[in-house]
Parts: structure tokens; sequence; C-alpha cells
């Protein structure tokens, strides 16, 4: 498990891809798999791919939210930004308009 620790944080550190590392480990067999609240886990690459998996998706879904947030107020439609038009409110992606 070292090993494994060592060889991700040289690719991280390299350039490669969260998604490349989580791919090679996914779905790894092992001679003990688990069941834990996600599933089945196969092995230790496995977990550690559902590990980085999991962080990576919400460190995304973190980022969109502070884009979204910087940017002003977001579309009660469609999630977009919204801009405020002579006293209204109005999504140019979805056409949401909201007066008053």
């Amino acid at each position: 498990t070292e090993a494994i620790g060592r060889l991700v944080s040289l690719a991280l550190r390299s350039g490669v891809g969260v998604e490349k590392i989580i791919d090679q480990l996914k779905g790894i067999g092992g001679e003990h798999p688990v069941f834990q609240q996600g599933g089945l886990v196969l092995s230790i690459p496995d977990a550690i791919s559902r590990v980085l998996e999991r962080r990576y998706m919400q460190n995304i879904k973190n980022s969109n939210k502070r884009k979204n947030s910087l940017l002003g107020e977001t579309c009660p439609e469609c999630g977009e930004t919204i801009s405020f038009e002579e006293g209204c409110m109005t999504c140019h992606f979805c056409g949401f308009t909201k007066c008053g």
C-alpha cells in the first residue's frame, strides 16, 4: 500500500490526471474483497480509486459552486448565472425572467 501511495503521489505531481489514475486502479481484484457502504471493494488499489474518485468529484462540485457564487445569483430554472437588467433578473441561457 505504501508503494501504491508513492506511485499515485508521483503521478499526480508529474501531471497525470486524477481520472487516469482512477481508471487504472478501479476494479483491480484482490484476495480478500470486502463490502463497504459503497458496495464491494475488490482490493486496496480499488479502495484507493474509490477515495480518489469521491474526493475528486467533491472538489469538482465545490469548485462549480464557488465559481457560480462569485459570478452572482443563479437561475432557479437552469442553474446558470443570471444578471440584473432594467429592474429584472434575467437568465441569458434559458430565458428565465423575474421582475420586481
